[in-house]
C-alpha cells in the first residue's frame, strides 16, 4: 500500500459501488462467503463516503507493533487492476511515516484505534494533527520489533487427584428405636423414634 501510495479495503467480489444499489453490494459481499453482510456493506460505504481529501489516516498494524500515518489526497476510486491484489477500493494518500505503538503519549488513544471496522473516525483530530506535525516520523519501515515467541516446553501434568469419597446414601426406611419395632420412612423418624413412640 505504501509503495502504491494508496489506502484500500478488501472487498474483492464487490464492483464499483457508485454504480450499485445497496442490495447489489450486499449480494456481492455474500458471494464471497463472508458473514455479517449488512455490517460489511456499512464498513465499505464508510470507506467510500466518509474518507475525504485532507483526512489524516492512522492505520494500526498490530503484527509489527506500529501505526502507519497517511494523508488522503484523492477521492474514492474503484480499480479494476489494483496495485495490491484484492484491494480494488482505494483512496490515494501521501504516506507521512510511522508511529511506535509503545510510545507513552499514544497509550490513551490505542483503545479506540484497536476496535474492528474499516473506518473509525479519529477523536481529537486537531490533537492528532499537532502530534504528527510536531514529530519527525520515520518514513522507512521500522525493523521488525517482535518475533514470534518460542514454543513453550510442554508442562508436566499433575497426577489426577483421587476421587472424593462418596457419602453412602441413607436408607429409605429404618427401624424405629422405640417399642413399636416397625420400620418407618427415615423422613418421619426424629431421634430414631416414630410418631407413635414419640406420642405425636
Amino acid at each position: 500500500m505504501r509503495e502504491a501510495g494508496v489506502i484500500g479495503v478488501d472487498f474483492e467480489t464487490v464492483g464499483d459501488v457508485r454504480t450499485m444499489t445497496q442490495q447489489e453490494i450486499e449480494h456481492a459481499i455474500a458471494a464471497s462467503g463472508r458473514t455479517g453482510v449488512e455490517n460489511l456493506r456499512s464498513r465499505l460505504m464508510r470507506f467510500v463516503n466518509d474518507v475525504h481529501i485532507g483526512d489524516l489516516v492512522i492505520t494500526p498494524n498490530g503484527t509489527e507493533h506500529d501505526l502507519w500515518v497517511s494523508m488522503v489526497t484523492g477521492p474514492y476510486e474503484y480499480l479494476t487492476e489494483p496495485p495490491v491484489p484484492g484491494y480494488h477500493h482505494t483512496h490515494t494518500v501521501d504516506w507521512l511515516g510511522w508511529l511506535d505503538r509503545s510510545d507513552s503519549w499514544l497509550q490513551h488513544k490505542l483503545k479506540y484505534l484497536d476496535v474492528s471496522g474499516a473506518v473509525i473516525e479519529l477523536r481529537d483530530t486537531e490533537w492528532w494533527l499537532d502530534q504528527v506535525g510536531s514529530r519527525d516520523l520515520p518514513t522507512d519501515r521500522p525493523p521488525r520489533r517482535f518475533s514470534p515467541p518460542p514454543k513453550a516446553a510442554p508442562r508436566a501434568r499433575k497426577a489426577a487427584a483421587p476421587p472424593a469419597p462418596v457419602k453412602p446414601k441413607e436408607p429409605a426406611r429404618a427401624l424405629c428405636a422405640g417399642q413399636c419395632g416397625f420400620q418407618w420412612s427415615v423422613a418421619v423418624l426424629v431421634g430414631g423414634l416414630c410418631p407413635d413412640c414419640r406420642g405425636d
